[in-house]
């Protein structure tokens, strides 16, 4: 009986300690976050990207990596969120965000065929995603097919109602 009840207090506290140290490195993630958010919003943004990457190592969250690449495409750092879009899509391989993103990294580059890969992809998983079609537009626009940019105009917009870029855009192609 003796020895029953050491392996019970014995297995009770590691879940206890396990328990503990699983809500200390939330904890942890959370306040990292957090710093790393008001950091953001200072326009230091090297310093939130540094904290949402140290929030990782306790906690892996999708939200973290559509930070951090999020920053990164704010600073013009293209290959810098491509690399963290990756890693993001290892771990959670249907997050729309970081399809959208990368298609948006895509566009930015010039690289058409592959944005429109991966808006497809973005549509695939949520076909109501807001811009999606608005990109694929503004692609189709660069590519000379006004025809198929209005077409995604008008698909953004009814997925968008409000969206005043996609009818700023479609009255500025209205003669074309």
């Amino acid at each position: 009986m003796k020895a029953i009840l050491q392996k019970f207090l014995l297995l009770f506290t590691v879940v206890f300690v396990a328990g503990c140290s699983v809500n200390q490195s939330v904890s942890s993630s959370r306040k990292l976050t957090r710093e790393g958010d008001r950091y953001f919003s200072e326009g230091k943004i090297d310093k939130a990207i540094e904290l949402w990457q140290q929030a990782l190592d306790y906690q892996q969250k999708p939200e973290l990596y559509e930070k951090i690449v999020m920053a990164y495409i704010t600073e013009n750092r293209l290959s810098d969120a491509e690399v963290y879009i990756s890693k993001g899509l290892t771990y959670f391989p249907n997050n729309v965000n970081l399809f959208f993103n990368l298609a948006l990294i895509n566009f930015y580059n010039n690289d058409f065929d592959r944005a429109k890969k991966h808006l497809d992809r973005v549509l695939e998983i949520n076909k109501y995603y807001r811009d999606a079609h608005f990109l694929k537009g503004l692609m189709y626009e660069k590519k000379g097919d006004i025809t198929a940019a209005k077409r995604e105009f008008v698909n953004e917009l009814n997925v968008n109602p409000g969206s005043r870029r996609a009818w700023k855009k479609l009255r500025e192609l209205k003669d074309e």
